[in-house]
């Protein structure tokens, strides 16, 4: 299992974070968040930078900060030992969210890890079918 750059993981929390159907957390709505919480100024600019991987760098106070307007832990975007199991973690939410599941439950244990990824590539392919309009909501070929 890879561990995803800053960008890949600050897109993540904006992926994560909405409704199926709704739209993701403007870069100004999290910029104004973030300010506020650590009492400087964070532009919108800045938060589309790190999304695009743009950004020259970013603290370790600033990105804890971004991470709790998502209600993420803190160090998913700032411990890289921590990162790969939250991403994937995350990965499925968006994933099953995407694909109209109901819910998810993570459980531990043996094997869960490959399992978890395993499921994880099902759901982003089922996902992807439906957004594509080659299966319909019951699973079935559109």
């Amino acid at each position: 299992m890879t561990t995803p750059d800053v960008a890949t993981r600050v897109d993540r929390l904006f992926q994560l974070a909405h409704e199926f159907g709704q739209p993701e957390r403007s870069a100004e709505s999290v910029a104004a968040a973030v300010s506020a919480d650590l009492g400087t100024e964070i532009t919108a600019d800045d938060i589309t930078a790190l999304r695009a991987g743009t950004h020259p760098g970013a603290s370790d106070d600033l990105l804890a900060a971004i991470a709790r307007q998502f209600s993420a832990p803190e160090n998913y975007l700032i411990d890289l030992q921590m990162t790969a199991c939250y991403d994937l973690q995350f990965r499925a939410l968006i994933a099953a969210r995407d694909a109209k599941l109901n819910g998810i439950r993570f459980r531990g244990g043996g094997g869960a890890q490959s399992s978890l990824e395993a499921l994880v590539s099902e759901l982003e392919t089922l996902a992807d079918e439906r957004r594509r309009g080659t299966i319909n909501a019951g699973g079935t070929p559109a």
